[in-house]
């Protein structure tokens, strides 16, 4: 019986040979028509864009779905409808209640931020007027940009003026973007209402397509991704309203300006693993530089603080476990991801870096395996030498 992987079998067929001739064309066709296929690629998701949405609104609405059918209503299938609609009106209420909390205290910080504008850049001529008397630094130019602000206000405005037609033409799409929303919450609702369906169509085409042994392993990287993609992506939702409540109350309490706008802004970033708060937080430390560099330095001290509870309490707790690699690759991961798709990919970068290097460290164990390669091998410890029969026998007697 022959037990070799087939990875390790030698062509021995006119069929074996021709897979490995259309496949070494079909792997020279893709690398000369790369760019053709990539613009093909990006008509498709333009064209499925939509469906897109649903599928990530099914997903997100699903964690409320699983919990309110299963434990509210016993995970009786006539009454799955009951908790769809539930999920909806729950999240609809609490996008409102958002919009009713935060959305006018944001606005009324932007606001007063203009309004006292002028006056925050006279303190701030002051301020630096008494560092460069009491110390020997020359910060003129910066007090003379300052000094003509008016000029950069008339220059943002013009600027604003230029862009009107492009803000025209956004805001003519807004049909086509209702149109879109509207599909994807339809699709949505279509996905949650046949999720065990589709679900099932589509092992069965992975089963139908792959062999046994393949569609098998397909299937476990899928739940696998599953896995690591949720508990990240919705643990790390719970920890950015967490610290952009907790940066609220204390800016609060400490008297702070603009602590809905500048938490707000900390809250949503902080979506980003390792330095999003800090990210969130230029801005707000650039306004607060401008009121009061006092309250600029309070924030700073704030943030540490609360990046250190997060990082030490609040994140192990919220996502429940750790994601497995070092600093260096979430920092890795984070970098490369919003490379290739701006914040979005440094948001999704990790729970796919976490997939792909759970992926590798398998496939490396199994190869490791497949050799004979046993962890003491890896410690660098040497074997110990083979005794021979006549040295097991005196051991075993002694």
């Amino acid at each position: 019986m022959n037990t070799k992987h087939w990875l390790d079998q030698k062509p021995q067929t006119i069929r074996d040979w021709l897979g490995m001739a259309l496949l070494c064309g079909a792997f020279f066709a893709v690398f000369v028509h790369l760019q053709l296929l990539l613009s093909w690629l990006g008509a498709a998701f333009q064209l499925l864009s939509p469906f897109a949405g649903a599928i990530v609104l099914a997903y997100v609405l699903d964690t409320l779905v699983r919990p309110i059918h299963g434990i509210l209503l016993g995970g009786r299938p006539g009454l799955r409808w009951l908790a769809i609609l539930a999920a909806y009106v729950l999240a609809g209420l609490a996008v409102l209640l958002l919009a009713w909390q935060i959305f006018p205290k944001v606005g009324a910080s932007i606001t007063t931020l203009f309004k006292n504008f002028p006056g925050y850049v006279e303190n701030t001529q002051k301020a630096l007027l008494l560092v460069q008397e009491r110390y020997p630094v020359d910060l003129t130019p910066l007090i003379d940009l300052l000094d003509d602000y008016e000029r950069l206000v008339r220059n943002a405005y013009d600027l604003l003026k230029e862009m009107t037609p492009q803000l025209a033409g956004y805001l003519g799409n807004v049909a086509t973007y209702a149109l879109h929303f509207v599909i994807a919450v339809a699709g949505s609702v279509y996905m949650l209402a046949d999720k065990a369906h589709l679900l099932r169509q589509m092992r069965m085409i992975v089963r139908a397509v792959l062999p046994k042994k393949q569609a098998e392993d397909l299937l476990s990287i899928c739940s696998y991704a599953n896995r690591n993609f949720s508990e990240f992506f919705f643990g790390k939702i719970f920890d950015a309203v967490i610290i952009g409540v907790l940066l609220f109350a204390a800016m609060s309490l400490f008297g702070l300006s603009f602590a809905p706008l500048i938490s707000v802004l900390v809250g949503f970033c902080a979506l980003i693993p390792m330095f999003g708060a800090y990210i969130g937080a230029i801005p707000g430390l650039l306004i607060l530089l401008f009121v009061d560099p006092r309250q600029a330095l309070v924030l700073l001290i704030l943030l540490i603080i609360l990046q250190q509870l997060d990082s030490r309490l609040i994140a192990p707790r919220v996502l429940g476990r750790s994601v497995g690699v070092s600093a260096f690759w979430v920092l890795f991961a984070v970098v490369v991801g919003g490379s290739l798709l701006g914040p979005v990919g440094m948001v999704l970068g990790v729970p796919a870096f976490v997939t792909l290097y759970g992926l590798l460290r398998g496939l490396i164990y199994w190869v490791l395996d497949r050799r004979g390669v046993t962890a003491r091998d890896l410690d660098g410890t040497p074997n110990p030498p083979e005794q021979t029969a006549e040295e097991e026998k005196e051991t075993a007697t002694v």
